[in-house]
């Protein structure tokens, strides 16, 4: 049986593999593929628009899930991977985020210190913040929960603290990363401390919901 998103990704050469830049546009091309075309598509646009990704198309997980895999299978160079990583994220669609997620949770801890990966997201974090103003909770919420899911070192309390005292999108990754700190280890007192000092964007029920978890 034919697989169109195979068909497409045999096509990239061993050079676009370690090149991130033009690997990306592969990458961007593949999204589409097997899902419904024009009526869906302006919708979920239009809704990635309004949450701040650059594009939404409607890629379902299981195809992002292939094409990590397909990367991760095919480059062996970290450096190259984290590359595309940053890339994704400079171009900030909704798939990109989630391929992102995938691929830095899975990246292999070889010679890294514990809590690389979180110190990885939040450079990301904080770079695209400076830049672009707005990151989507779904966002944080997607590679934290990504790196969860791929039994990644829970966050060390003294960049939790750190990133509690930082911007928004800092405090964001900050609680979120605590909540699941919490659920294996107690947690400081000035931990506990800076989350309720956290002032939360009116309306952002989501988040609240998260930090008092913690706190009761």
């Amino acid at each position: 049986m034919e697989d169109p998103l195979d068909d497409h990704l045999s096509t990239v050469s061993p050079r676009t593999m370690q090149k991130p830049r033009l690997l990306l546009n592969h990458i961007r091309e593949a999204y589409p593929i097997g899902i419904p075309a024009l009526s869906i598509k302006s919708t979920t646009d239009r809704i990635g628009l309004d949450a701040g990704y650059s594009f939404h198309l409607g890629t379902p997980e299981p195809e992002l899930r292939r094409i990590a895999s397909w990367i991760l299978t095919n480059i062996d160079d970290v450096e190259i991977i984290e590359s595309i990583i940053g890339r994704l994220w400079k171009r900030f669609g909704r798939e990109d985020l989630v391929l992102s997620s995938i691929l830095l949770a899975n990246l292999p801890d070889d010679n890294k210190m514990k809590d690389w990966k979180w110190i990885t997201l939040i450079e990301l974090v904080s770079h695209v913040e400076k830049k672009k103003k707005r990151i989507p909770v779904e966002v944080i919420l997607l590679h934290v929960e990504e790196m969860i899911r791929a039994n990644c070192p829970n966050i060390e309390e003294n960049l939790a603290l750190e990133l509690l005292n930082g911007t928004k999108a800092e405090n964001c990754l900050g609680i979120v990363g605590i909540y699941h700190l919490a659920k294996s280890d107690s947690i400081d007192d000035s931990i506990k401390v800076a989350l309720t000092s956290v002032v939360l964007p009116d309306g952002d029920g989501l988040l609240r919901r998260i930090r008092d978890a913690i706190l009761n």
